[in-house]
């Protein structure tokens, strides 16, 4: 880890490496359009990583401390779920002849934005099903769509050692904005209260993106 790079940014290799991983399995490249679904931590990686490589992002998220995070991460538009009457109808009015996007990718994990997902993509388009739903988890999708639209869907998961490699060139080489991700800071002491904090319902949930745990 080179001097200049602190620790607790450095720390972000392995998610940023999932995420790295994620967009080259969709053949993501400089000036597609790229939606993105969920403004936690692994979907503003996707922001920002996708921003940086040229991409045109549309960040798709529900709250609105999220809005403003995205936008300073690279988006190009953000679509607020909560503020629209229909999510996929404002995504797919952002892009030409509402057409829907090149790339969409879900980072939420649940199956309305699964389907989602599927509904904003332009035919022949990718969709990356990237969030994990808990086991047992079914989806309904339109077969009708999937077929006619010749879609390509995928589901990436972990990195590679190649991955890695490019997360830490990112990470290392000054375009990367690692702080806006580490909000949090706490000592070792206080592991199970930010655990505790992560767990409460949304409503009460702490806002901090990543939380550095300082020995």
């Amino acid at each position: 880890v080179p001097h200049d790079l602190p620790l607790e940014h450095a720390a972000l290799t392995e998610p940023l490496a999932c995420v790295m991983r994620g967009l080259e399995e969709c053949q993501a490249r400089p000036g597609d359009l790229v939606a993105i679904i969920g403004a936690g931590p692994i979907g503003l990686l996707f922001v920002h990583a996708a921003a940086l490589a040229g991409m045109e992002v549309i960040a798709v998220v529900k709250h609105q401390e999220q809005v403003e995070a995205a936008r300073l991460l690279g988006a190009a538009r953000v679509v607020q779920s909560v503020a629209v009457r229909e999510t996929v109808a404002a995504v797919r009015s952002l892009t030409p002849d509402a057409r829907g996007v090149d790339v969409a990718i879900e980072a939420v994990a649940v199956p309305e934005t699964w389907k989602g997902a599927v509904e904003m993509a332009r035919k022949g388009g990718v969709v990356n099903f990237f969030g994990g739903p808990p086991a047992g988890t079914r989806v309904q999708l339109d077969t009708n769509l999937l077929h006619y639209s010749d879609l390509t869907l995928k589901a990436s998961f972990h990195h590679t050692p190649s991955s890695v490699r490019a997360a830490f060139r990112l990470l290392t080489g000054g375009r990367f904005q690692s702080h806006r991700f580490i909000t949090g800071r706490a000592p070792l002491a206080d592991v199970s209260g930010v655990y505790d904090r992560m767990l409460v319902p949304n409503a009460q949930r702490t806002i901090d993106i990543k939380t550095a745990i300082i020995p």
